[in-house]
C-alpha cells in the first residue's frame, strides 16, 4: 500500500453555504495538505453541469492547469451512473452510455490511470457484456475499476467481481468501497485478500452498517485495524477517501479544519 492519502473531490463539497465544484475545491485541498486527488465526474449526473455542455473541455483544461499549478496527482476518477441501468429504456441507456464514455475520455485526457464504474443490476455475465460494450466504444482507452455495491441484490462480493474483471482483462480491475461492503455484511479483510492484485481502487468510508453515510473512518462501526492490515498485505494503491455529506450542516469557513482532520485520520490509519 502506498503511504499516501488521497481524497475524492467531494470531501468538503457540501456545506450550509451550498455545493462547490471540483475547480473550486482543488486549490482548497492543495492548500491544506493534499497532494493526491480522486476526481468526481458524478458531477455529470446534474444536467446543468458544465461537463455536459459545450464548454466541458475548457473545464477539463482548467482541472489540468490546477493540477500542474499545485503539483498534484490525479490518481482515480468516478464515472456517472444511472440508479438502475436495467430499468432504463433504449434512449435512457444510450444517454447513460454516452455520459460514462465521455467521463472516461475526460479521465484519460487528464492522465488518470483508471476510472471507477458501478456494476449494473444483473449477473456477472450481464455485467461483462455491458462493460465489454463500453470498452469497445471508448475512444481513448482507460482501465475501469468496478465497484462493489451495498446490497446483496446487486454485485457486492469479491468472487463475482473477479469473474467480471477476468472476462474484461486487462482493461478492468476492482474498486473496494468499504462503506458498501460494511452495509452488505461482507468481511472486508476477506474481500481484500480475495480480490488480491485485482484490487486497483479504493473508496475508504465509514458508516453504521445500515446507511451509506460516507463518514470519515472512525466515525462509524468498521473495524479499521483489520481492514488496514489486509490493505497493507494485498493492495498497492493509495488510501483514498470517498467521504462527503457528513459536514453538510457546517459553514465553509471550517473546511480547512475538516481537511486537516481527514489527513490526521489518514496518518493514523497508515500507522496501524
Amino acid at each position: 500500500m502506498q503511504p499516501r492519502i488521497s481524497t475524492n473531490t467531494n470531501l468538503v463539497a457540501f456545506s450550509r453555504n451550498g455545493k462547490r465544484t471540483m475547480d473550486q475545491l482543488i486549490p482548497l485541498y492543495a492548500r491544506n495538505g493534499y497532494e493526491v486527488l480522486d476526481l468526481n465526474f458524478c458531477e455529470m449526473m446534474n444536467p446543468a453541469s458544465i461537463l455536459n455542455g459545450p464548454d466541458a473541455w475548457e473545464y477539463i483544461d482548467r482541472l489540468r492547469a490546477l493540477r500542474d499549478e499545485h503539483g498534484l496527482e490525479y490518481i482515480q476518477a468516478h464515472a456517472p451512473y444511472p440508479r438502475d441501468y436495467a430499468a432504463l429504456d433504449t434512449a435512457g441507456r444510450k444517454a447513460s452510455d454516452e455520459a460514462v464514455l465521455r467521463s472516461m475520455e475526460f479521465a484519460s485526457a487528464l492522465g488518470i490511470p483508471h476510472i471507477v464504474v458501478h456494476p449494473i443490476r444483473g449477473t456477472a455475465r450481464d455485467n461483462a457484456a455491458y462493460f465489454s460494450s463500453l470498452l469497445e466504444r471508448q475512444e481513448t482507452p482507460i482501465v475501469i475499476a468496478i465497484e462493489n455495491m451495498e446490497t446483496r441484490g446487486e454485485i457486492w462480493d469479491a468472487d463475482t467481481l473477479i469473474e467480471i474483471t477476468e472476462a474484461l482483462s486487462p482493461m478492468a480491475g476492482i474498486c473496494l468501497d468499504t462503506g458498501h461492503a460494511h452495509m452488505a455484511g461482507a468481511d472486508i479483510p476477506d474481500f481484500i485478500r480475495t480480490a488480491g492484485s485485482r484490487l486497483i481502487g479504493l473508496h475508504a468510508a465509514d458508516n453504521n452498517g445500515k446507511e451509506d453515510q460516507h463518514l470519515l473512518p472512525g466515525f462509524g462501526t468498521i473495524e479499521w485495524e483489520r481492514v488496514m492490515e489486509a490493505l497493507k498485505e494485498s493492495y498497492g494503491g493509495y488510501l483514498n477517501y470517498e467521504c462527503m455529506f457528513f459536514s453538510g450542516h457546517l459553514p465553509q469557513l471550517l473546511s480547512g479544519e475538516i481537511i486537516s482532520l481527514s489527513l490526521s485520520i489518514g496518518r493514523w490509519l497508515l500507522s496501524l
